[in-house]
């Protein structure tokens, strides 16, 4: 199978589908990446005493980034704007290299409106989030990359 990289991003679209959302994220193989604070927050209501998910209590966990913000940098990256042009280390640079490195990589992507993206400007909408994964998608595929998206 090669290197598989999961990302889980944003938490389902109905609540009671959030822990099978959770569940199969953490059976996923491989290395593991979660966009945004609302969604690391739903991942510790799974997690034994409510912890917020870190590597020494998520198996495989890398990363834990901001969401919308972060993807949108990464999409401008891997469309080849120059890492450069970012600061030393960002979440956008580690969230590329990983995808770049993997073989595999698995989309958990919950529709659940995000209404902390009111205040970035962008439209509270889980269009936004949706349509970044299908473009990160379709790059990724271009690049050769197996991509499985599944939404919640």
């Amino acid at each position: 199978m090669g290197k598989h990289l999961t990302l889980l991003i944003g938490p389902a679209k109905y609540q009671e589908d959030d822990q099978r959302m959770v569940s199969m994220f953490l059976a996923e193989p491989g290395k593991k990446i979660i966009c945004g604070s609302t969604t690391a927050t739903m991942v510790s209501r799974f997690l034994p005493g409510g912890e917020l998910p870190t590597p020494t209590n998520v198996p495989g966990l890398i990363l834990v980034t901001d969401g919308t913000m972060t993807l949108r940098q990464v999409l401008d990256l891997l469309r080849g704007f120059n890492m450069d042009d970012l600061p030393h280390r960002t979440d956008a640079k580690a969230l590329v290299s990983s995808l770049l490195e993997a073989n595999s990589i698995s989309f958990l992507i919950g529709m659940a409106v995000n209404k902390s993206q009111r205040s970035l400007s962008l439209p509270a909408k889980p269009v936004v989030k949706s349509r970044l994964v299908r473009e990160l998608a379709d790059l990724l595929q271009d690049k050769g990359k197996q991509v499985m998206v599944e939404y919640f």
